[in-house]
């Protein structure tokens, strides 16, 4: 049985974003598979992470900050 993590901010996604995501994971990994019979079988976990709680390089990093480095004029 596939076993997919996806980590996401606290808050960032919506109860129909969260519905949108495992479906469409699950599409993919039944697609990859190439087997239909293991759908039943795709397990999707989407873990909120708490604001404050994501580390790169070494530093801490708010949702908002997070935001901040997706922004086009941040790159």
């Amino acid at each position: 049985m596939p076993l997919v993590q996806i980590s996401v901010p606290e808050g960032a996604l919506t109860l129909e974003q969260k519905r949108e995501l495992v479906a469409k994971v699950t599409d993919v990994v039944v697609e990859v598979e190439r087997l239909p019979a293991v759908r039943p079988g795709v397990w999707v976990q989407i873990t909120e992470v708490p604001d404050g709680g994501w580390g790169i390089g070494g530093k801490a990093y708010t949702r908002a900050d997070l935001a901040a480095l997706l922004r086009p004029e941040s790159a």
